[in-house]
């Protein structure tokens, strides 16, 4: 399958803009990002490439005073993934000094708790975006408090079963099972970026413990509950398929969503509140929020 590239170059250029670009571009199927300079290097599969949508962004983009000019070409797969794979090399991650994200390759790493090897390809979740990083840090926050619980007799639960939704490189599930989590179902919608995840859970030797599935939310509803669902995808995904995370939730289950914006937060929560969840808090970080919700016994 071939994809189309295409090479937004906004004047003037910023960290933030880049991120407002890929949040607004995902949505139509880009799966896969990459800044060099002061561009941004956004990749769909060549079916669900529309030239009308680059305009219409152009448009609707909420940045002021920012310029918008793009380049477009087809790439195919083989080439832009060794392309990718080259410079995939990307600066590690610490998150909250427990946990290490690297490339397969990297060197001289920090000694902690967790540590986790990613080979993103093309996939979005090395660690870097705000969103990816402080859903880390609430899973590492949810197990540190089960653990902590269970050391003084208390009855914080330890959440066994967890469902990653949109889960790109996997990251976030194969934390999870490092945390303790006994059985993680990680499922995105694109196949390319499911067999990327498949790849990230084999260099992890979680194969036992972590299954990736190609598909979306109607892969749900099956009977199997979790204790903690994880989405990462974006406002309208969300709002489409909560429903369908809230019924496959257990009761007092977690429920942690975020790929949208502090401004939608209100809009996130109204829904989560009127299919039974209750809201326990958020946080955020250049106005990209995680927002967290027990559902109600």
């Amino acid at each position: 399958m071939n994809y189309i590239e295409v090479t937004l170059n906004p004047q003037p250029f910023a960290e933030e803009t880049a991120d407002v670009l890929a949040a607004m571009l995902a949505p139509f199927g880009y799966d896969s990002f990459t800044t060099e300079g002061e561009s941004l290097k956004a990749y769909c599969p060549k079916d669900k490439f529309s030239a009308e949508r680059l305009e219409d962004l152009a448009v609707a983009f909420p940045l002021p005073d920012v310029s918008l000019a793009w380049e477009v070409q087809e790439v195919e797969t083989q080439d832009w993934n060794a392309e990718w794979e080259e410079s995939a090399a990307f600066e590690p991650i610490i998150i909250d000094r427990r946990c290490c994200i690297h490339a397969p390759k990297a060197t001289d790493l920090p000694c902690c708790k967790y540590d986790i090897v990613i080979a993103p390809k093309m996939s979005f979740g090395s660690g870097h975006h705000e969103t990816t990083a402080q859903l880390l840090e609430e899973i590492l926050e949810i197990y540190a408090q089960a653990h902590d619980s269970a050391s003084a007799g208390e009855s914080i639960a330890r959440p066994a079963s967890v469902l990653d939704m949109g889960c790109g490189t996997a990251v976030l599930g194969i934390l999870a099972a490092l945390c303790g989590a006994s059985s993680v179902r990680a499922i995105e919608i694109d196949d390319w970026v499911a067999a990327n995840a498949e790849d990230n859970v084999l260099l992890n030797d979680l194969a036992g413990r972590v299954k990736v599935e190609c598909g979306d939310a109607s892969l749900l509803g099956n009977g199997q509950k979790y204790g903690l669902i994880l989405a990462n995808i974006n406002r309208n995904v969300l709002l489409a398929d909560m429903h369908a995370y809230v019924a496959d939730l257990e009761p007092h289950g977690i429920l942690l969503m975020s790929g949208f914006y502090e401004e939608d937060l209100p809009l996130i929560r109204e829904c989560a509140e009127r299919l039974g969840m209750t809201f326990d808090s958020f946080r955020s970080r250049n106005q990209w929020v995680v927002a967290k919700f027990f559902k109600r016994g």
